[in-house]
This record gives C-alpha cells, structure tokens and sequence, in this order.
C-alpha cells in the first residue's frame, strides 16, 4: 500500500490522517482496535465541536475529521 487516499478503499494509513489533520489533533491507533483523535488545543464545549473522537475504522476517522473541519469553517449563527 502506497499511503496515498483512495476514495474507495478509505485514506491509507494513519500517517495519511496525521499529515492532513495533524496540525490540529493528535491520531493514534486504540488499545482495543480502531482509532481515537484528540485535539490538540482543547475547545469550549458552546462552539459544538468535538474534543476526543473515536472510529472503529481508518474510513470512518478520516469522515469524522472531515466533518469536524467543514464545522470548524461555518460561519458562526447570529
């Protein structure tokens, strides 16, 4: 495997994971299988972003922090 993302077949690898969303969390493989992702710089809990997240797969991890950055970018309600 190449590392490189694949829409298909999911991201890659972690490492994949760790160089598009590094900067801002810390990507580790579980004790138990699956994945977590901890933000580096903790949040408010007001804002609606998560702090911690877990994924049972490479796949789903690259979805939630995908999504995560697209709330991150929102315009903040008035």
């Amino acid at each position: 495997m190449s590392g490189a993302p694949d829409e298909e077949k999911g991201p890659g690898t972690i490492a994949v994971l760790i160089v598009r969303y590094g900067r801002h969390w810390l990507i580790s493989e579980a004790a138990g299988g699956g994945y977590y992702a901890v933000r580096r710089h903790s949040l408010s809990e007001e804002g609606g972003l998560s702090n911690v997240m877990c994924a049972s797969t490479l796949g789903e991890m690259a979805r939630r922090l995908a999504a995560e950055r697209e709330r991150e970018n929102r315009p903040l309600a008035e």
